[in-house]
Parts: C-alpha cells; structure tokens; sequence
C-alpha cells in the first residue's frame, strides 16, 4: 500500500471513530503506532542483512583489486627481464655476427689445414688447443644465443598469462562493482519507501491521538467504558503519549504514558492492597496496588510528595492513591501506568494494560 493511500486510510478511521465516539482509550491509534515500530524494525533488519551482503562483495572487490594490482607488478617486472634480456640478446648477436665476419674474411680455411701448417709439434699441439678453444668459444656463443631466444619467448608468454589474468580480474572486477552498486541503490530506494511509509503511519497516528485529546477536552468525546475489569487511572486525561511495546528506537516500553499535568489526581484502577509506595530505579517514585484478582497495577513518576498511600494500605476502585508528576527517568509530567501478572526471578510479568482497562 502506497504511504499516501496509508495516510487516508488512517485518516478516514479516525474520522468514523470520532462521529461514533467509540474510541477505546486511544488503543486504535496505538495499533498503527505498533504497525509503523515493526516496520521500522524490519527495516533495521534488512538493512543489517544488505549492509552485511555489501560488506562481503567489499570484501571480494579488495581482493581482486589486490589481485589486479600484483599482476600489473609483476607485468612490469616480466617487461624489465624482458627488456634486458632483448638487450642480452642483441649483444650476442653482434657477437655471433662478429665471428660470422672473421670466418668469412679469413677465407675457406679447414681445420686440418692450420694444423698441418704447424712448422713442428709443439706447434702442432699450440695450434690444436687454440683451434679446440675457438670451437669451444663458438659453440658457446651459439648456445648463449639460443637459451636467450628461448628465455625471452617464455619471458613473452609469462607476459601474455599476466596480461590475460589481469584483464579477466579486471572485468570480473566491473562486474562486482556494477552488482555492488545496483544493490545499494535499490537497497535506498526502499529504504526510502520505507521510511514514508513509516513517516505517514507514525504522522497519522500522532494526529489520532491529538485529535481525540482534543475532542475529549472539548467534551464532544465522551471515553467509552469498554470490557475490560479495570478503571481509567486518570480520570481527567486520557491522552496516550506513548503506547505499550516496541518503541522506534528499539527500547520495549512496559506500560503506557498518560499525559497530564503535575498534581492530576492518580486513582486506583481496581480494589486492592498496596503492595509498595516510595522511591524505585527510573520512576523516581511509585505505587504498586496487588488486586484481589491477582494482577499488580503500577503508577510511576509521582513526585514524592504525589504519594498518597503507603504498603499495605487497603485501597478502594476509584481511590485518589497520588498525583502526577515528572520524576526518575522522565521526559515531561506523565503518568507511567503499567500492569503485571505476577513476579519472576525478582521482575514483573509485564502485560499490555489496554486490554484491561475500561
């Protein structure tokens, strides 16, 4: 559903609400404040997910750059050997060519013949190791040519290896990178949808709340008295600023704020038995009522001097038990009203009070 079309939807609701006046305690509001919190958790959610897929095609994306960048190094080093052994290679050739010259200068001269020139035998044998030396070195400079040719083809084809590797890393690379990037525009192209969605949802149920807290105090709603077995605590507001369950931000809030000026009479919601009354962590102080029925009531941010009653005082449905306030862990003067069905490993079983409430 487009944010638009959730926006009227809300705002038609409301609107056959007030004409009927059957507004339960502002718990309709709250459902679509609970709807916008889930989709806002959702959203965190997947956009953990996506952040997580991201970082991994990050990761893969260094690697080739990394693997990119080792194969470009060592094409440079290949084309260095390469250039010094093409350098190695045209000294040998001139060498070669060199010798080439001399034989061809020095005539059609055998081998036998500067021999049998020798004038004795100990010229013989100076002639025979000079010639044996000569062979030795041409052979030599033959051989060296050779394994240079041969060096230089490999040094070629390594060249050509590193050259195919670094262009098929490359486009694998492009094509990481052109994923990486479709990914994350339409990750925010929902993200975006997203968060108007929840802007609206959250928009309309703040204008819900504000506009039956106006009708309430102008008189033209009258709260109607619904099934549950306990009373309102604030007879004189009926204004929810912040509902029961997950809030934006991920914090579970236990209880409902009703707001209300300091010193709005506090009441009991049923008949019961003062279970504690003073200071507790975060409400600055509070009034825990123990119901005959077995579920414990919870009135928070009173002032000190907003406690009216003390533990194990009998209270009657209806009572005045405090007044309101804006103490502990408080944003401004409210009532923090809670319900819970018992205590576990020394916490209260909190449960969602609009279900309870008239």
């Amino acid at each position: 559903m487009k944010p638009k079309n959730l926006h009227k939807l809300l705002t038609g609701l409301l609107a056959v609400l007030l004409v009927t006046g059957s507004t339960p305690n502002g718990a309709w509001a709250d459902e679509a404040l609970d709807t916008a919190k889930q989709q806002a958790d959702q959203l965190r959610a997947q956009k953990d997910q996506i952040n997580q897929q991201l970082q991994a095609t990050q990761a893969d994306i260094d690697k080739l750059t990394a693997d990119i960048q080792a194969a470009m190094e060592k094409s440079a080093d290949l084309q260095k050997q390469i250039a010094s052994t093409q350098q190695k290679l045209e000294e040998q050739k001139v060498k070669l060519k060199g010798r080439v010259k001399t034989m061809y200068e020095g005539g059609d001269v055998s081998f036998w013949s500067v021999l049998m020139d020798a004038t004795n035998f100990s010229d013989f044998l100076d002639r025979m190791q000079l010639l044996s030396m000569i062979v030795q070195q041409d052979n030599s400079i033959i051989e060296d040519y050779k394994n240079t040719q041969n060096q230089l083809k490999q040094q070629q084809s390594d060249l050509n290896a590193q050259n195919e590797l670094r262009k098929s890393k490359q486009a694998e690379l492009n094509a990481m990178e052109a994923d990486l990037q479709s990914k994350a525009q339409d990750v925010q192209n929902q993200i975006a949808v997203k968060d108007e969605e929840i802007a609206d949802l959250e928009a309309a149920g703040v204008a819900a709340y504000q506009s039956y807290a106006d009708g309430v105090a102008a008189g033209t709603i009258i709260p109607p008295s619904g099934g549950g077995t306990f009373a309102w605590p604030v007879p004189s507001s009926h204004i929810i600023t912040s509902g029961y369950g997950l809030r934006s931000g991920g914090e579970f809030h236990k209880g409902i704020d009703i707001g209300a000026p300091v010193g709005t009479p506090i009441t009991a919601v049923a008949d019961g038995t003062v279970w504690a009354a003073g200071t507790a962590e975060g409400f600055g102080h509070w009034i825990v009522i123990l119901h005959d029925n077995g579920l414990m009531s919870v009135y928070g941010h009173m002032f000190g001097n907003g406690v009216y009653v003390h533990a194990g005082q009998r209270v009657q449905q209806g009572e005045v038990i405090g007044a309101t306030g804006n103490d502990g862990e408080s944003s401004g003067p409210h009532l923090h009203f809670a319900i819970a069905n018992g205590v576990s490993g020394g916490r209260m079983n909190y449960i969602n009070p609009m279900g309870y409430l008239q």
